[in-house]
């Protein structure tokens, strides 16, 4: 199990139980059935879960199917296939859905208003692998892996240039579970240049039209190798707004030290008119101000069972604020153990403190999280896992009207267990409790929730 010290600043739930509320993070196949000339890959997952409260409950059921094939022979290349669909409903009806407070309303209920069954297509892909000489083709519901993350419905093709240099081109209509795309269109392409032994550097360009606006997107790229090391370099434009990113990572050997730095800068202000409908340079919906942010951080091994790690950030906004964009300082660390008190368990100790700066018409907002984690592998078969997390919150109501505070806090707890008595099968339960203080004010039967989740898995 990778080390919690080593996450990202972004890390949020134990992986145990992020696994299982995340599709793209199912079992999946590799050992294969023989079909055709080629091996078929394919696992069928099905997920039940309950969630209740003193008011209401809710039942939903979950269905996973991932196939994919071996390259097959196709003239002078190869091809592959590959699919993902998802499909759920939900077991309780309307049961209390009409009610504004009705606990469980979720994207899946918004879903179900439209469509039977939920259907959801994550992937559909032909991969084409040299059938054209020196070109990789991929044709269908595409997952694009280049400078950009994009899902969409037409095609995407590579084509080396040279042992150094390749150039792609990719188009089609871009791809929403939540909105009708309608005529919106998404077209694309880069290059990316091995200019030296440890040095990389690639640019991107997109044009994006969707819901009437027209929007370019540009990245340029730079990856460089250092000695015990990478640095990478990013900058990003969205028609006239744009944003730094800068990477290092810088590893002692020595003392098993990792030491990072990030910071990322939006250049200009940016309008609620620039956006891919959440604005990829902000990732909101609303309008946004010049800001710098910097974080750093340190990992630490020691004593052969012990790691620690330690992250400062700062996000300090130039221009005006509100509430969805707002200066803070985080501080982060985490402390696992790992192969105590046997080889097969795993603890981790996690702690964050948000301080919100306070602003010309708000005051300042403060967040303390702390958490433990144990994950313990009985047999190689079993594995059963256990934590808790505290979150408190202090803020503002109406932060812009008035001065008005309030401190609200959540306390969950969750354990769970995973079996696989073959390659073929496993089985996956997870229960959780969340009790916090959020809905004093309406009801307290609101306030304690419980979710179950159980999963079952073929594997083929």
């Amino acid at each position: 199990m990778e080390s919690r010290a080593f996450e990202s600043g972004g890390y949020v739930t134990p992986e145990s139980v992020s696994q299982q509320v995340s599709p793209g993070q199912l079992q999946e196949s590799y050992a294969g059935v023989g079909l055709g000339g080629t091996k078929v890959y394919a696992t069928l997952t099905s997920r039940y879960r309950l969630r209740v409260n003193d008011y209401a409950s809710d039942q939903d059921f979950y269905q996973y199917l991932r196939i994919r094939t071996d390259a097959m022979k196709l003239g002078q290349g190869t091809v592959r296939l590959s699919t993902y669909a998802r499909f759920a409903q939900d077991l309780d009806g309307d049961y209390r859905k009409s009610d504004n407070y009705y606990f469980f309303r979720d994207a899946l209920d918004a879903q179900l208003r439209h469509d039977d069954w939920a259907p959801r297509l994550y992937l559909g892909t032909a991969t084409l692998d040299g059938v054209i000489k020196n070109t990789t083709l991929n044709l269908g519901r595409v997952n694009l892996a280049h400078q950009n993350a994009f899902l969409l419905d037409g095609g995407d093709a590579t084509v080396k240039l040279g042992d150094a240099v390749s150039a792609y081109v990719y188009g089609g209509k871009p791809v929403s579970f939540y909105y009708h795309t309608g005529g919106d269109t998404l077209v694309g392409g880069g290059v990316t240049v091995k200019a030296a032994r440890h040095t990389s550097l690639g640019a991107e360009y997109v044009r994006l039209h969707v819901k009437g606006d027209n929007n370019d997107y540009t990245k340029l790229r730079i990856d460089q190798g250092i000695p015990n090391g990478t640095i990478a370099l990013a900058y990003t434009m969205l028609d006239d707004a744009g944003t730094v990113n800068a990477d290092v990572a810088y590893e002692i050997a020595a003392t098993n030290t990792i030491l990072t730095a990030k910071y990322e800068g939006l250049l200009k202000d940016v309008g609620n008119l620039n956006n891919y409908v959440v604005n990829p340079l902000t990732n909101t919906l609303l309008d946004e101000s010049r800001y710098n942010k910097y974080e750093a951080g340190v990992y630490q091994a020691f004593l052969k069972y012990f790691a620690v790690g330690a992250t400062y950030a700062q996000r300090i906004v130039s221009g005006s604020q509100n509430l969805d964009n707002r200066s803070y300082a985080r501080v982060g660390g985490k402390f696992d153990i790992i192969g105590l008190p046997s080889d097969n368990t795993y603890i981790s100790l996690s702690a964050d403190y948000w301080g919100v700066k306070a602003t010309a018409t708000t005051a300042k907002n403060a967040s303390v999280q702390y958490g433990a984690q144990v994950n313990q592998k009985i047999t190689p078969k079993v594995d059963v896992w256990g934590g808790t997390s505290y979150n408190r919150y202090d803020y503002d109501i109406n932060p812009n009207l008035s001065g008005e505070r309030r401190m609200s806090w959540a306390r969950s707890y969750y354990v769970g267990a995973q079996y696989q008595p073959t390659r073929h099968i496993s089985f996956m339960a997870d229960l959780s409790l969340e009790h916090g203080s959020f809905y004093n004010d309406i009801s307290n039967s609101l306030n304690t929730n419980y979710k179950s989740e159980i999963w079952a898995n073929l594997i083929f």
